[in-house]
């Protein structure tokens, strides 16, 4: 059972009270922010996986995503641990690492609340691997929650040291851009994509990126 630390109850509780009397002295104002939380809309995320380069590299994808950026928060880093588009792009964490719980706080502190076995028990991976991991989810929250502009990862709603022994969770996180590529991820079209118009005299043909 997700369970959020002792601070971040208060936390929650005190900031709940404050909006609860704000709610009865403005309750037209309350129904509007309603509506904004429970409504969706088509957007493009960016997610972050560790490419061949050893960098982390770009994938975008088309997501329906709640416009309340705390609703948002959850279901794009749900999205990131289902992996790249790319079959050849391997799992940048434990293929049985499981998200309990994302929330972000007003202050723009998120928080990533991750479990499974493999990161209960101790995960056997790198340093570069385990520096990488920590910051995709960084760069993936930072880039799509602009609300949000640091990071703390939980282990089974606990602060956790690390993840791998070698990257230090005590602080809250925020992007390393020199962990990025360039390039971003090549994910072949959808099944039933119209593909490209073949190239003409007056269209000529793009050339290829340098790999």
């Amino acid at each position: 059972m997700f369970r959020l630390p002792a601070w971040v109850v208060v936390t929650t509780t005190l900031l709940l009270l404050t909006a609860t009397t704000a709610c009865r002295r403005n309750p037209q104002g309350s129904a509007a922010r309603v509506a904004v939380s429970n409504k969706v809309s088509v957007r493009t995320i960016t997610l972050y996986f560790e490419a061949s380069d050893m960098l982390l590299s770009s994938e975008r994808r088309d997501l329906p995503v709640p416009e309340n950026p705390p609703s948002a928060l959850s279901v794009i880093v749900r999205e990131l641990f289902k992996g790249s588009a790319n079959a050849s792009i391997p799992r940048i964490f434990p293929s049985d690492t499981i998200v309990r719980g994302a929330f972000l706080l007003p202050d723009g502190s998120a928080f990533v609340d991750l479990g499974g076995p493999t990161i209960t028990q101790g995960w056997g991976t790198g340093s570069h691997e385990e520096l990488l991991a920590v910051d995709s989810i960084v760069q993936t929250i930072v880039t799509n929650i602009p609300e949000a502009k640091r990071v703390r990862i939980l282990i089974n709603g606990e602060p956790a040291e690390t993840l791998a022994g070698h990257i230090s969770l005590a602080r809250a996180l925020t992007p390393m851009p020199w962990l990025l590529s360039p390039r971003p991820i090549q994910v072949a079209p959808a099944s039933g994509a119209v593909p490209p118009a073949p190239a003409t005299a007056s269209q000529p043909v793009a050339a290829a990126p340098l790999r």
